[in-house]
């Protein structure tokens, strides 16, 4: 069923939409193969199985970055890529205020990091890795430049 998947995602241009109640009896049927065998046989199978889901990843992403909109049980994995790329050009480009390697950003939700206790519309200078974790979880808003 994964194979078909993948073949599917390769042969269109656009993405197909993935639903997850479709995937259900795969995934129960790999997580049982996990726990039920430990022989070499049933290892390699899992790495195929391994190998394809990567190339379904690989392939949507790189539909992502081509501007298609992606749609399925995964888009909200692929919306984190997303933003990556945009907290990326826009670092890249200047359009944050940065000091050496932070972002200024605002404050959306209360928080703590590093001790230090945040409430809505705090401004806090953070690393970019930070950045990255922050603005998955809505957290932050990097502050652009005008």
């Amino acid at each position: 069923m994964l194979d078909e998947i993948v073949l599917n995602e390769t042969l269109k241009e656009e993405s197909t939409e993935i639903q997850l109640k479709d995937l259900y009896q795969l995934i129960s049927q790999l997580r049982k193969i996990r726990r039920k065998y430990s022989d070499d046989l049933h290892k390699k199978e899992l790495s195929v199985y391994e190998e394809l889901a990567e190339s379904l990843f690989e392939l949507r992403s790189s539909k992502l970055i081509e501007g298609i909109n992606i749609k399925g049980f995964d888009s909200e994995f692929l919306d984190i890529l997303n933003q990556m790329k945009r907290i990326y050009v826009n670092f890249i480009s200047g359009k944050y205020f940065t000091q050496e390697d932070k972002i200024l950003c605002l404050v959306k939700v209360k928080f703590s990091i590093n001790d230090m206790n945040l409430y809505p519309g705090d401004l806090i200078l953070l690393p970019l890795k930070q950045v990255l974790a922050l603005i998955t979880l809505d957290y932050i808003t990097p502050i652009e430049v005008e």
